[in-house]
């Protein structure tokens, strides 16, 4: 006999917990279809911001920096010495250079002039023709050029042997050495082609590799705000900028704004997102805004468009964003993420995420969870 009470029990038990877990499949709230109403178009969308201009600096020589290396947040001004590296090496190139090409030239000029005999005439005129030549290319410095110009008014001296011929091909790259050897110790000394700040610097900012990135320096003000634009917006943007309504800013985490012009907005659209890149030119006057950071940007015009709005409460938000319950076809919860844009009157406008006619949770409670029957 107490077996079968106990046996009761137990199943009584089982019943009462199938019940309990029928219940915790369902859920009854209030749901909503979605529709669409006209509005004026006001977006508030993400943007990344980047500099208009910005250059890398790229040493072309390799060595120690001399100077005082760049750090983050630098500013710097366009033409201001910013990289200077150890021109030791590069000025005794440039000395010995030099030198051989004074000695090649010294050696030329200091070779025996031919005289001819006084009968034959003309000597002295092509004695002074060589000259011009040797000093035309540089070969003789003004100096030689008088000197041996005057020996050649003296008296004819007695008959020489012809001096052999100046080795003209050599001098000349020997000049080529010196301009090579100048222009390498030039490039010790990097300027900033930019007014900017320096935004990234190398892992060893005080030794310059050639032809690697030292610093990167980029420009304040202008800058450029580039971010999506939904689908459903983007003939009402172009409309009002071609007519000038359309009103720019870009918003900082203080609140403060500055206002720009909305100078591009493609033609095609991005098919994975079914969007259209935008950007916004503005004056960081304020320095409110750093390139590569992530910032709001507001568009409005008065010009109206069709747009889906949910109640506010129906949104909710987690780490990957805002996101709404909605019923499928099922009678089934699913989630579903949104891009919200602004709100009025208690009604969030939904930018992208939502169709027409798509059953939405106006209220969903904390027990709701995907794949409950919803009972509305």
């Amino acid at each position: 006999m107490n077996v079968k009470k106990w046996a009761a029990l137990v199943c009584t038990a089982v019943f009462a917990m199938s019940l309990l877990a029928g219940c915790g499949n369902s859920v009854s709230t209030k749901t909503q279809s979605v529709t669409k109403s006209n509005h004026p178009v006001a977006l508030t969308l993400d943007a990344n911001i980047t500099a208009l201009h910005m250059t890398n600096i790229v040493p072309k020589l390799s060595g120690k920096l001399v100077s005082t290396p760049l750090t983050v947040g630098q500013e710097v001004k366009a033409g201001q010495a910013v990289v200077q590296v150890d021109s030791t090496p590069y000025q005794q190139s440039v000395s010995d250079a030099e030198a051989q090409l004074v000695a090649a030239s010294s050696a030329a000029a200091a070779a025996p002039a031919y005289t001819a005999p006084a009968s034959s005439g003309g000597g002295d005129s092509a004695q002074r023709a060589k000259l011009d030549v040797w000093y035309n290319m540089g070969a003789i410095s003004k100096v030689e050029y008088n000197q041996m110009m005057a020996r050649t008014a003296a008296p004819a001296a007695p008959a020489q042997a012809a001096a052999p011929a100046v080795d003209t091909e050599k001098i000349a790259q020997l000049q080529q050495a010196v301009q090579t050897a100048r222009e390498m110790l030039s490039n010790a000394t990097i300027y900033s082609p930019i007014d900017g700040r320096v935004t990234a610097v190398a892992d060893n900012p005080s030794v310059a590799v050639a032809g690697n990135v030292l610093a990167t320096i980029q420009q304040m003000t202008p800058l450029v705000a580039t971010f999506a634009v939904p689908e459903d917006y983007i003939e009402a943007l172009k409309s009002s900028k071609n007519s000038g309504t359309i009103k720019v800013s870009i918003i900082a985490p203080s609140g403060e704004s500055e206002a720009g012009e909305l100078t591009y907005l493609a033609d095609v659209k991005d098919p994975a997102t079914n969007s259209y890149m935008a950007k916004i030119t503005f004056n960081n006057d304020k320095n409110l805004f750093m390139p590569g950071e992530f910032y709001h940007v507001r568009l409005s015009t008065p010009q109206e468009v069709s747009q889906i709005t949910v109640p506010k409460t129906a949104i909710r938000t987690k780490d990957s964003g805002d996101f709404v319950y909605i019923v499928n076809d099922q009678g089934l919860a699913d989630a579903r993420s949104v891009l919200t844009g602004d709100e009025e009157a208690g009604q969030v406008v939904i930018l992208n995420g939502l169709n027409e006619g798509d059953k939405v949770v106006v209220d969903p409670p904390d027990s709701l969870e995907i794949g409950m029957k919803v009972n509305s």
